[in-house]
């Protein structure tokens, strides 16, 4: 082969990987530049998510039938998943170590909130299949179960009411941290961007008040 075609080819191959490169790196300050430009209003959405959810599980929600309750714990989770969702997004465009570990330190405590909200759903399902199943387990055993299942009945409700007052007291004690948590995001923002957070905010509180009713 010639060397000097060798040569030849071999520089239009660098050509080519230098230009993808390149590419890919505009790419990538283009999807930062957006994420940043986004901030705003997804911190507006992130914290109507988290304050929906509060309210939701901070009411009266013993004064609810279990197939109501169950519903609000699987709506409390979804939107706890449109928090993580956010702040894992949030945390793409941030560049101080400060802020980062802050995110982060809020992504565990919101992935414990869940998990604990989730445990109370599945403690309503059991509820629920205790309900629908008496009959039958009675029928099938006679009077001899009836009295365990009234107790083991006595003990998912009274498990599920200490885990609302845990999610109560986790929601009361973090509440001082979470505000300065936003206040300190919230110094950032530019007038612009401030204006941006605000409008977010109040326009996803109404739509995720709409969505539980």
């Amino acid at each position: 082969m010639n060397p000097r075609f060798h040569k030849n080819v071999l520089a239009k191959v660098k050509t080519t990987i230098n230009k993808v490169k390149r590419n890919q790196v505009d790419e990538s300050l283009q999807m930062d530049y957006l994420v940043k430009m986004n901030i705003a209003p997804l911190m507006g959405r992130r914290d109507a998510a988290y304050d929906r959810a509060e309210t939701l599980l901070s009411g009266e929600l013993f004064t609810n039938t279990d197939i109501e309750r169950k519903q609000i714990y699987d709506t409390a989770a979804k939107l706890l998943n449109t928090v993580l969702k956010d702040t894992q997004d949030i945390l793409v465009a941030l560049d101080k170590k400060k802020r980062i570990e802050q995110e982060e330190s809020f992504i565990c405590f919101i992935e414990l909130l869940h998990s604990i909200i989730a445990a109370a759903g599945n403690l309503v399902d059991y509820e629920l299949s205790l309900y629908n199943t008496e009959n039958s387990v009675n029928k099938f055993l006679g009077s001899v179960i009836e009295e365990q299942l009234r107790e083991t009945d006595d003990i998912i409700s009274d498990s599920e009411m200490t885990i609302v007052q845990s999610i109560n007291g986790l929601f009361k004690i973090t509440r001082d941290q979470l505000d300065k948590l936003r206040e300190y995001s919230r110094r950032s923002f530019s007038r612009h961007n401030a204006a941006k957070y605000k409008k977010s905010l109040a326009e996803y509180k109404r739509i995720f008040e709409e969505e539980d009713n």
